[in-house]
């Protein structure tokens, strides 16, 4: 098991570009849609499969995109009385982008799924007390966590999930983060988890 849901993804999802922000696979993001373009997006997407695509921009231009973005689900949204909207979405995949359908008014891309790999279980248990540990000393620290995010965390035993999860809650670089979406091969990325929650608290 590897963590990605197993839902079916369409050939092509809107994009929505935000610098900092990732979406993990299991995570969930609540999003405030206020621009016009997005507004639009957002129509199309519960019109269609209920899903869209988050990426970073690799300039403050939005001219490029990192290629490798989180897919989600529209799980909830509520319209607002000044067209705004407020909606949670779930991770539900890492996508690939491989082209482009439109960029305007809003990023329309073909994507392909990046199922992530088992690679070397070599010293995962140990890696994952680790981990572990490493979450007690941000509550330690006085860093308030989510809600039932410990009991949750304790019950799950797919370290893919694991990973995703905790890089979603407490990972605070962006540039983390997206190193952390690209990394397929689950021990490396714990071990870059691991690397970057040391960084954080030191």
């Amino acid at each position: 098991m590897n963590g990605e849901q197993s839902t079916e993804l369409p050939a092509t999802l809107p994009v929505m570009v935000l610098p900092g922000v990732t979406l993990f696979p299991n995570a969930l993001l609540p999003l405030h849609i206020f621009e016009t373009r997005y507004r639009l997006m957002l129509e199309e997407a519960l019109g269609d499969c209920r899903m869209l695509a988050m990426a970073m921009p690799r300039d403050k231009q939005e001219r490029e995109v990192e290629p490798i973005a989180g897919a989600g689900l529209v799980r909830a949204c509520i319209r607002n009385e000044d067209g705004t909207s407020n909606l949670i979405l779930q991770g539900v995949s890492r996508v690939r982008f491989t082209g482009w359908e439109q960029t305007e008014p809003f990023r329309i891309a073909r994507i392909e799924p990046v199922q992530s790999r088992e690679g070397d279980q070599e010293n995962i248990e140990s890696r994952v007390t680790q981990l572990h540990a490493l979450c007690a000393r941000f509550k330690e620290q006085g860093i308030e966590l989510p809600s039932q995010f410990e009991a949750y965390l304790n019950q799950i035993t797919n370290i893919g999930v694991i990973t995703d999860l905790v890089a979603s809650t407490l990972v605070a670089d962006s540039r983390v983060r997206q190193m952390l979406l690209e990394e397929v091969e689950i021990p490396k990325r714990l071990e870059k988890l691991l690397a970057g929650l040391r960084a954080q608290l030191s």
